[in-house]
């Protein structure tokens, strides 16, 4: 590992609506090094989707970064133009959409899709564009690449379009690849082909991964570090192996405490009562103490900081 290529810091997003600004996420700070795959873990509406959004620079028209710090590769994302940006993005910074239907064009060919940019960032000429579409979409294991180069979004199954735009993010050999739920609604075979893949790419070309996503498993196949999220703060970070072994935070630990065990014969489950807290109706105090087990009335009142048990693991707790 080497300097961060992505640096943020103290992020702050927020969105407006007919009731005013509502906060998103609320000082984030990580760093991804190269050649380094960090993982974001945490619920549906923890910031993790929106984090990414704000440093690909494409938020929703009414959400905004407010204040806080994103460098890549010593560049000020929060200063360069909109056309750097758009130099920067599929290019240097790649990134793999959680509902490939939606984030593939439906009206136009994979080929076209994938020749537009080849020719965009690349400067390669259509024939080159081409015949380079044809190889990563082999690369990615889609048999028929040729045929495939014609057909559009709504013809291929969903694991199909999946790699379709894993081959879109790695065409251009990015120096960071996003992957928002990469392996979302794939079977297994297929989601172990694109983890495969992704360890794959960061060891032949030292890319950097940012990868989102709820699922534990994943994390532990491919992450290096992991950055455990709730209601748009970071309540967590550690070496990924670290982690498992010596959870701190009570909601880290509810989420491990999730994962069905092979051989665990149980009535129930086990789940985090309560739900992720509605963005307009914070918590006071620590914003998970209406859901931990720990909490008590400090906590209703106390927000914790983020702070290092050791020079690589942080918590936000003061119960722990």
């Amino acid at each position: 590992m080497s300097n961060p290529i992505l640096d943020i810091k103290d992020l702050r997003v927020r969105f407006k609506t007919e009731d005013g600004f509502v906060p998103t996420v609320n000082g984030v700070t990580f760093h991804v090094n190269e050649g380094e795959t960090l993982a974001i873990v945490g619920e549906s509406g923890s910031g993790k989707s929106v984090t990414s959004l704000a440093v690909m620079g494409i938020l929703p028209p009414n959400g905004e970064v407010y204040d806080g710090e994103m460098t890549f590769r010593e560049r000020d994302l929060l200063k360069i133009s909109k056309k750097e940006y758009r130099a920067l993005r599929g290019n240097e910074i790649s990134m793999i959409f959680q509902e490939p239907m939606t984030a593939l064009n439906p009206v136009f060919t994979i080929g076209y899709q994938l020749r537009e940019t080849l020719i965009l960032h690349q400067q390669l000429t259509k024939e080159a564009a081409h015949k380079k579409g044809i190889e990563m979409l082999e690369l990615v294991g889609i048999p028929d690449a040729e045929k495939v180069m014609s057909r559009f979004p709504h013809q291929l199954s969903g694991g199909m379009r999946q790699r379709v735009m894993i081959a879109m993010a790695l065409s251009c050999n990015p120096k960071l690849l996003i992957a928002d739920e990469p392996t979302t609604a794939l079977d297994v075979t297929i989601q172990a082909q694109i983890l495969t893949l992704m360890k794959n790419l960061k060891e032949k070309s030292n890319t950097s991964i940012l990868i989102i996503t709820h699922d534990l498993g994943v994390v532990a196949e491919v992450a290096d570090r992991v950055i455990v999220m709730y209601a748009g703060e970071v309540v967590e970070e550690a070496p990924v192996f670290e982690l498992f072994e010596n959870p701190k935070h009570p909601y880290t630990h509810g989420l491990m405490a999730s994962i069905p065990k092979i051989h665990d014969v149980v009535e129930n489950l086990y789940s985090i009562e309560g739900t992720v807290p509605n963005p307009t109706n914070m918590p006071k105090g620590c914003k998970f103490h209406p859901r931990c087990p720990l909490a008590d009335k400090d906590c209703m009142t106390i927000h914790p900081e983020l702070e290092y048990i050791n020079s690589t693991h942080a918590k936000r707790c003061i119960k722990v």
